[in-house]
């Protein structure tokens, strides 16, 4: 029985760093998210990726993102949640007595390796996106007005909450999309912004607490959106 009892006692303790590795790869696939969602077009794809995987309106997760005041990243795990059963007006109480939503996923026992593997997919659902994005096939202002969706409307102080890192490998990935977008059009030629048209005020949102007339946000803390990723439209 001590032998028994030992090997137990084993078997949880190795487990304790799968948990810990599987949260961490789903954390960067988020991390992922939430930068892409730093730009107003990023965020225009984020937020079409995310109604796509879980049959939400888009509409519907603005909403959500000012009820909680979470990020696309965080809303991720938030729609997670609510399709594995958990109530969403339990995830706004609980975030809104200052619940973090990585521990309430914890306490839902929420299976990290498979909201890894779901992430990864979203982040491949949103490449797909971004690229029709800049083919003029998706996410354009008309499928915007037909889903009651507005950029300038869909910001919250959260959208800050990521490293310059992270921030540049999106400004990366947008480019990677952006250029071959282009390549296929067969003009050969880069379609975004100059670096000064992209830019977009952030500071005042900050000060301010928050999106300030309905206006988004874009980049980080007294920055502007980053270069070669699009500003508002």
């Amino acid at each position: 029985m001590k032998r028994i009892a030992v090997f137990s006692v084993l078997a949880m303790l190795l487990a304790v760093p799968s948990f810990g590795d599987d949260q961490q790869k789903a954390q960067k696939e988020i991390n992922r998210i939430t930068a892409m969602a730093t730009d107003f077009d990023g965020r225009r794809v984020v937020n079409l990726s995310i109604s796509e995987m879980f049959n939400v309106p888009r509409a519907a997760l603005v909403q959500e993102r000012t009820q909680t005041g979470l990020n696309y990243g965080s809303l991720f795990i938030a729609e997670e949640l609510g399709r594995k059963g958990m109530n969403k007006d339990e995830l706004a109480a609980k975030l809104k007595s200052g619940g973090v939503i990585g521990d309430i996923a914890n306490e839902q026992h929420v299976d990290w390796k498979q909201l890894a593997l779901d992430a990864k997919k979203l982040n491949g659902a949103m490449d797909n996106n971004l690229y029709a994005f800049f083919l003029g096939k998706k996410g354009t202002a008309a499928q915007d007005a037909a889903d009651k969706y507005d950029v300038h409307f869909d910001g919250v102080k959260a959208d800050a909450d990521i490293s310059k890192q992270d921030i540049a490998s999106a400004q990366e990935r947008y480019s990677l999309w952006q250029g071959r977008a282009a390549k296929d059009r067969g003009n050969g030629r880069k379609q975004g912004l100059s670096a000064g048209d992209e830019r977009v005020a952030y500071s005042d949102h900050v000060a301010n607490g928050g999106p300030q007339g309905g206006r988004g946000v874009s980049g980080t803390s007294g920055s502007s959106a980053p270069v070669g990723m699009g500003g508002p439209r």
